[in-house]
């Protein structure tokens, strides 16, 4: 059934690419790659396939094929029905002669025709799996209202111990208020607003460059407006209190300006324009304002900026020169 398959996407013009995640069909229609791997629903191990390592054979066929290529998983099963994962409804040529030759391998083996399950976008399933690509901003969104629900329900007792301030940091060496002071926040207003817009970025960053990646770079731009948040305050001789998720917000920000900037083919998932005058109003904002901490503000955007070459846009420019397409 396999060799057949291969058979029938070479018939229709896909070409094999051999990748790291395993051989992955590729077609090019109108200057977009449209990208098939048929796949067993169990590893050589005999362990089950999951759904992580689905996501991670998307991530892979846009980094090497573009981030707008169009991806279709054939799981087959021996006891199972084979499943198409295709969310978008982008392979619909290709359902008819698939569905015909799966059907003539499972007639041949029962006796008996049986029906392709072809997933529905509307289904449970769809939905958390749709909901598992979000999964980091979900989780550190989670993590900042508990610690909200905590201050509020023990004042300042927490953020005397957890947030930042540049005497406890330098000079009790209570570094660990770097981080954990983003987690915490004065009052509704100020929770509202960061994890409004935290949510609404953190979304579309996380699908780009991946979990892991993502939860890096929010933590180390964080942690960075943290210390410079420390040594502006530090140097102007002011012992104030600082928390907030707004240096790491501000580090999403300079991420997706990165990407903006260097990776043409991400710039139809968000708005540019919206990004820098993002930017440029929150900045503004904060100088009229007495008690925004600009010094984490800026040290996170940069940051931010910073770790998304690092982490993924120098990774997609080099991908795309070994390819010999531009980013």
């Amino acid at each position: 059934m396999y060799q057949k398959i291969i058979e029938l996407l070479r018939i229709h013009g896909y070409m094999k690419n051999d990748t790291e995640t395993g051989p992955c069909y590729v077609k090019n229609i109108n200057g977009r790659n449209k990208c098939v791997f048929v796949i067993f629903d169990k590893n050589p191990d005999g362990s089950s396939i999951l759904e992580e390592d689905l996501y991670h054979l998307e991530d892979h066929a846009r980094q090497l094929f573009g981030m707008d290529c169009a991806v279709l998983t054939l799981i087959l099963s021996k006891d199972d029905k084979p499943v198409f994962l295709d969310p978008k409804d982008q392979f619909d040529d290709l359902y008819g002669p698939l569905s015909i030759v799966l059907a003539q391998n499972q007639v041949s083996q029962a006796g008996q025709g049986s029906e392709i399950e072809v997933k529905d976008n509307k289904s449970v399933k769809d939905f958390w799996r749709s909901l598992y690509q979000y999964k980091a901003t979900l989780l550190i969104f989670t993590a900042n209202l508990i610690c909200f629900i905590l201050t509020e329900i023990s004042g300042d007792k927490i953020y005397d111990s957890f947030a930042c301030n540049a005497y406890m940091v330098k000079k009790l060496h209570e570094y660990y208020r770097l981080f954990t002071s983003n987690y915490l926040h004065f009052g509704w207003d100020h929770f509202f607003n960061n994890m409004a817009v935290f949510l609404i970025l953190g979304s579309s960053l996380e699908k780009v460059i991946g979990s892991v990646r993502y939860v890096i770079l929010y933590t180390g731009a964080g942690i960075a407006g943290s210390i410079i948040s420390v040594a502006y305050y530090s140097m102007i001789g002011q012992d104030v209190l600082s928390a907030g998720a707004s240096g790491a917000i501000f580090g999403l920000v300079g991420a997706l300006a990165a990407i903006f900037l260097f990776c043409k083919e991400q710039r139809q998932r968000f708005d540019g324009f919206g990004i820098f005058l993002m930017i440029a109003g929150s900045l503004y904002h904060g100088f009229q304002s007495g008690t925004t901490d600009n010094a984490a503000h800026i040290g996170g955007c940069i940051a931010g900026f910073i770790l998304s070459m690092l982490l993924y846009v120098l990774g997609s420019l080099i991908a795309a020169h070994k390819q010999g397409r531009s980013v």
